[in-house]
């Protein structure tokens, strides 16, 4: 386990607001790093990319949980071995685009 304070984390959109389930995440272009976000104090778990990839490809496609109620910004995710997909979940028949994980790293970090 690492401690990693300077990373930019975002709370898993499955993580319940009842305080149980908290799952935290910080992409960096190599690494992944995962913490409970009920007690940051006791570090996190550095995965390689590659392992983040195969874990989360198992689950499919993420709706963000920035979109809408409205079904207005809509937008999935799904990371793979070699790539990030983003497709518009209103209408996933349109196709997806597909960018390198350097670059979703550096996306989500300005979030």
């Amino acid at each position: 386990m690492t401690t990693t304070p300077e990373l930019d984390w975002f709370k898993s959109s499955y993580s319940g607001s009842s305080g149980d389930n908290c799952v935290e995440v910080a992409v960096q272009p190599n690494v992944v790093h995962i913490r409970d976000s009920t007690d940051t104090r006791i570090g996190s778990l550095t995965v390689s990319r590659q392992a983040w990839s195969a874990f989360t490809s198992e689950l499919g496609w993420h709706k963000s949980s920035y979109s809408g109620s409205e079904g207005d910004n809509c937008v999935e995710v799904a990371i793979r071995p070699h790539a990030v997909h983003i497709r518009d979940s209103k209408d996933t028949g349109t196709g997806q685009l597909a960018i390198p994980h350097a670059a979703w790293a550096d996306f989500v970090a300005q979030l």
